[in-house]
């Protein structure tokens, strides 16, 4: 057996999460896991996915002859899409009986998504290239600027993937890249409570160039290239935080913003517009006070109510609220508990969970990736209040399902779809139930996605018969 079949074989094993691995001995998860990632090393431009059926050896690339490609069809039907027959079912070696004591357990079944999902997205319209997260996988995918195409349904091979257990990437959210400087930025939003940066030729496996830790919910990247820093918003703290560029390890934050004042309410996407000054910040509306946030990391311990000095006044019988989600924009040099120059909140203005957010410098306009009702939402850069968009992209035609990411770039807005395997291009004036005018694929068309997104529980209703999974 070649080592790339062999690696094949671990991996399709890892990902179907069906592969016993027996008292006596058998490869590790992280075992399994590195093999993945050397797998998808082995196909170039390959997005370590799992195929399905007669997609398989096209779309992965393997190039090892009718074994490899045996072996990716006899997988297929061991994964668990989002349905399976009988026939299909009866494939799965099902245990009898485990060890009272312990052992492995293959499930009877899984609900699993094998391809990417779309969070973030940065576009170097120097080097031609766009970068978008992937939460599901938990990797990062680079592709050209202009990839994707309008009617095809195969998914567009990507200039490169950073994906493994040594990249640091995690549930990663936001994203930048750096043209000067040749770096990619991430920032892992849950668990691992870190930023990390490549070089702009990583792919693979690979340590990150540094990693610097940052506060537990971190979810937004703003890159200012001319002040050389980087913004993030973090989600319950409600506040953002500068770093210079190159901060690493334990680097204390230039500055934050932070406070009752500034009227942030669980910030998301962030934006930093230098051309005029100013620091953009998508609200999704859940407050919580103060003396509700309690330390996660050792980052932000300092955070924590048990952790606070004596001369903080707590209000004991704080409570968290619910207020209408919102777009507040700041003085670009803003510090401490300040307010926000601009607010965009209330019925008129069509905001709804609010996921990134993007400035047209040269246009001046503010694009909102509006999650709660599937839109683009694109006001001028200086409105203020309840005010309607100046433009909406909406409807069936459109494809935006679960918009998470946005960024402009040569007259082109770029929506990364989380609903869906997709990220989608429209003309920088589109408006309306148009169609986009290119369409990037991480899977082929068709391909269902779970909709998780971090889940960290389950409930069965015995009523309707339903699985409930909380994102």
């Amino acid at each position: 057996m070649t080592n790339t079949l062999r690696r094949i074989l671990t991996t399709l094993a890892f990902i179907t999460g069906v592969c016993l691995i027996t008292p006596g001995g058998g490869p590790s998860v992280e075992e399994m896991f590195v093999a993945t990632t050397e797998a998808a090393e082995e196909t170039e431009g390959a997005m370590c996915l799992m195929p399905d059926g007669v997609d398989g050896p096209a779309e992965a690339g393997h190039s090892n002859g009718t074994d490899a490609a045996s072996v990716v069809d006899a997988a297929s039907h061991v994964v668990s899409g989002f349905s399976r027959t009988d026939a299909e079912q009866s494939r799965i070696a099902i245990p009898k009986r485990s060890d009272a004591e312990g052992g492995d357990l293959a499930p009877v079944r899984m609900v699993v998504d094998p391809y990417p999902s779309f969070n973030g997205v940065a576009v170097d319209s120097t080097n031609k290239l766009v970068m978008m997260s992937d939460t599901n996988r938990k990797s990062l995918l680079v592709y050209d600027r202009d990839a994707g195409s309008p009617t095809s349904k195969e998914a567009a091979a990507p200039r490169q993937q950073i994906m493994g257990p040594d990249t640091g990437v995690g549930f990663v959210a936001g994203v930048a890249m750096d043209p000067a400087h040749r770096e990619l930025f991430t920032v892992n939003n849950d668990v691992e409570d870190r930023l990390v940066v490549f070089d702009y030729g990583a792919r693979g496996n690979v340590s990150p160039k540094r990693l610097l830790y940052v506060p537990h919910q971190s979810w937004g990247i703003a890159f200012a290239p001319k002040r050389d820093v980087i913004a993030l918003s973090v989600q319950t703290p409600n506040m953002v935080v500068v770093f210079r560029r190159d901060a690493k390890k334990f680097d204390a934050p230039v500055r934050s913003v932070r406070g009752p004042k500034t009227q942030m309410a669980d910030p998301h996407g962030i934006y930093f517009d230098e051309t005029h000054n100013e620091v953009v910040v998508a609200n999704h509306g859940n407050f919580r006070p103060g003396e509700l946030i309690t330390s996660y990391t050792a980052y932000d311990a300092r955070e924590s109510r048990q952790e606070r000095s004596g001369g903080d006044k707590i209000d004991e019988n704080a409570r968290g609220r619910f207020l209408p989600s919102s777009v507040t924009v700041y003085d670009g040099d803003a510090n401490g508990d300040v307010a926000p120059r601009r607010v965009i909140q209330g019925p008129l203005s069509q905001i709804d969970w609010p996921m990134g957010v993007a400035v047209d410098e040269a246009n001046s306009e503010i694009v909102v990736a509006n999650n709660g009702d599937n839109s683009v939402l694109v006001f001028p850069r200086t409105a203020d209040g309840d005010v309607p968009p100046r433009r909406v992209i909406r409807g069936p035609l459109t494809g935006i399902k679960g918009p998470m990411g946005v960024a402009i770039a040569n007259d082109e807005i770029y929506v990364a779809n989380f609903g869906d395997h997709t990220a989608l291009v429209f003309p920088r004036v589109a408006a309306g139930n148009v169609r986009p005018r290119r369409i990037i694929r991480n899977a082929p068309a068709g391909r269902e996605t779970s909709g998780f997104g971090n889940p960290y529980s389950v409930a069965f209703d015995t009523k309707r018969r339903e699985i409930l999974v909380p994102n």
